[in-house]
Formats: structure tokens, C-alpha cells, sequence
């Protein structure tokens, strides 16, 4: 489901079998830029896509079902990926941004689903940024002030990017959260790169300090608020 509302336009896709989600952002003054976090390849994004004439693309973490849209995202749009150091040297190395390891996060879904996944994932995939930073960092995105937070726990690279404007017409908060916060999941920390410690620490507290009428776009499932959608 799409969030189209008022001045803001935020596009929704979902990959298969694990519903991770990319989002589109419109610039509120631009029509023809866009935020795109967590690339996947979605065909049905294509019309929007083709209205754009550059793209900041940005990453929640380094996992594969995260990035795996961001080669096929080049060759529609001109566009320029942004992460952190400690994502960048990830999303390099299949290994460690788990494509290799595909099947492993499928692995509670049924036989067809592990099939159809290993199908859309290709266990050797690699993409590269164009620019990076250290942990964190924040640029202007038209009305909107946007900050890359680093949210460790669920991987060492996650990070939480956050929207703030006091413009009308626009929502005054939104949080892309990645797996640092899911629709309907309590968050993995067990993968490589993960740390409970930290989630506890530092990723949790962050999140609970957030107004409960934050709108959430998180990294599976379906959006809302973060009352609706945070589990305590």
C-alpha cells in the first residue's frame, strides 16, 4: 500500500516471500527526484521510475534482500547509492551481505517459497556505493531534514533513517527502520553482524524515544505508526 497524502508521495514495493520493502520517495519540490531505500526489482515501479531524472538511494543495512535492487535501479535511473562505511565494504562480498547464504534466511518458509527465493536472489550478487560516511550523517532532502542514524543490533551497518519537517502538507516524522523495527516480527539479532546487547542498548531506547504518532515505514510488513506497530 502505497502512502499518497496531502504534499507526500511514498511509493511501497514488497519482495517476494520475504516481503522486505523499497520505498520511494518524491522530492515534495522536485517531481523528478526521489529517495529510494532498500532496492528490489519491481517491475511495477517502472512508471515511477521513468518519471524520475536522479535518485538518492539509501540502505537500512548491508543484507541482501535489502540491496538487491540497487544494479537493476542503475540501469533505469541516474542515481547515486549512499552508506555507511561498514555497509559499503559489505554489500562487496556476497558472503557477507548473505546472499550466499540465500537459502538460510528462508529457511521457516514453505519448499516452494525456499525455491522461489533462491530463484529471485542471485547467490553471487554485489553492488557498490558511490559515496560513503562514517556512522552517521544528515543532508536536506526539499522540505524535509533527513538524518542516517546508526541502530546496531540487528546487523553491525544498521542504521534508521529519519525525515523531519515542520512544512504543512507533509508528515512531520517518518522513520524507515529496516529489520531494526518489522510489521508483526519481533527483530533478528542472531544473523552475523547482529548483537541483542546492542539492540538493547542503543537501537531500542532510540526507537522508544520516538512519538507514538511517528509514522513508521519499516523493512517488512506494512506501515503505520509506531503505537501500531512497535511491540514492547
Amino acid at each position: 500500500m502505497h502512502y499518497v497524502k496531502e504534499k507526500n508521495q511514498i511509493y511501497v514495493y514488497a519482495l517476494p516471500v520475504l516481503d522486505s520493502r523499497m520505498y520511494i520517495v518524491i522530492h515534495d519540490e522536485d517531481p523528478g527526484r526521489a529517495l529510494i531505500i532498500d532496492p528490489l526489482v519491481a517491475e511495477e515501479a517502472v512508471p515511477v521510475l521513468d518519471t524520475l531524472s536522479h535518485a538518492d538511494v539509501l540502505l537500512t543495512h548491508s543484507h541482501c534482500d535489502h540491496i538487491s535492487g540497487v544494479n537493476w535501479l542503475r540501469r533505469r535511473v541516474n542515481s547515486t547509492l549512499l552508506c555507511s562505511e561498514c555497509c559499503a565494504g559489505k554489500i562487496l562480498d556476497p558472503h557477507k551481505n548473505l546472499a550466499a547464504f540465500a537459502s538460510i534466511l528462508v529457511m521457516d518458509k514453505s519448499q516452494e517459497e525456499q525455491k522461489l527465493f533462491t530463484q529471485i536472489m542471485d547467490l553471487a550478487y554485489t553492488c557498490e556505493a558511490d559515496q560513503t560516511f562514517d556512522t552517521e550523517t544528515s543532508f536536506r532532502f526539499g522540505s524535509y531534514l533527513t538524518e542516517i542514524i546508526h541502530t546496531p543490533g540487528h546487523s553491525d551497518c544498521s542504521q534508521c533513517i529519519r525525515l523531519t519537517t515542520e512544512e504543512k502538507g507533509l508528515s512531520p516524522e517518518i522513520v524507515f527502520t529496516g529489520d531494526s523495527l518489522v510489521n508483526g516480527y519481533d527483530v533478528i539479532t542472531r544473523l552475523p553482524g547482529g548483537n541483542k546487547k546492542d539492540y538493547q542498548a542503543i537501537t531500542r531506547p532510540w526507537l522508544d524515544a520516538l512519538a507514538d504518532d511517528t509514522l513508521i515505514m519499516p523493512g517488512h510488513g506494512d506501515w503505520g505508526t509506531k503505537k501500531e506497530l512497535f511491540r514492547g
